[in-house]
């Protein structure tokens, strides 16, 4: 009898133990398009962000855990908010994620979104219109974020690839002062990126608008320099 209370004692303990060291670490959830995927400017998987971001949280003893289940080419901010509202759920290794928990249970949310859906815009005509839908998109995605996780949150803006055109370069410098307005708002992270053409290590295809993987490790240096971990 003494050894069945002795066994059970150490296995409460042991799960006390990692409950408190659970809650002193980080749940990192990334969310996002092709960028927040780590795609190259050659089509290909490379280190996205998030890839280095992680790695610096696991190597500096600060990360718990990670989600990385919403993220996908193509995702479009309106896309993201329909599957908010709709607690989309995802299946990865035979297990059952919804996007609600996900995000109540993060400790640290990255979003960086809307750049493939801008990037379509602007190569078929792109108005005012599209540019003030994805602004407000983004300010009611931010708000539903706000309303689920009371997590820290990082907004990643967005870079020009089309460098020398001076009409789209006032396109992004627009996007970005909003965001960062709705950062300001809303009181979360954001990560500034609009100057990151200004090196062309970082986009060595120019048909491409995709960052190699040098461009993705500046852009989780914004961000660990910004969280201060």
């Amino acid at each position: 009898m003494k050894k069945l209370i002795v066994l059970f004692s150490v296995i409460f303990l042991t799960f006390i133990i990692y409950k408190v060291n659970a809650n002193n670490l980080i749940d990192y959830m990334s969310i996002g398009d092709s960028l927040d995927l780590g795609i190259n400017s050659y089509g290909n998987n490379t280190y996205s962000y998030h890839d280095y971001l992680k790695n610096y949280l696991d190597n500096n003893n600060l990360l718990h855990k990670t989600s990385f289940y919403y993220s996908k080419p193509n995702y479009k901010i309106e896309e993201l908010l329909n599957d908010i509202e709709n607690n989309k759920e995802i299946i990865y290794d035979d297990k059952t994620y919804n996007i609600k928990k996900e995000l109540r249970e993060a400790d640290l949310i990255t979003i960086s979104i809307g750049m493939d859906e801008l990037v379509n815009k602007i190569e078929s005509n792109i108005t005012s219109s599209d540019i003030d839908t994805l602004v407000n998109n983004m300010d009611l995605l931010v708000s539903n974020i706000k309303k689920i996780s009371s997590s820290n949150i990082v907004l990643i803006g967005y870079y020009n690839p089309y460098l020398d055109n001076l009409k789209v370069n006032k396109i992004f410098s627009y996007i970005n002062d909003r965001y960062k307005e709705l950062a300001n708002k809303y009181k979360i992270n954001y990560i500034d990126i609009l100057n990151l053409n200004s090196n062309k290590e970082y986009l060595p295809n120019y048909k491409d608008y995709h960052l190699n993987s040098k461009g993705y490790l500046k852009i989780a240096s914004k961000i660990i320099e910004k969280l201060d971990y």
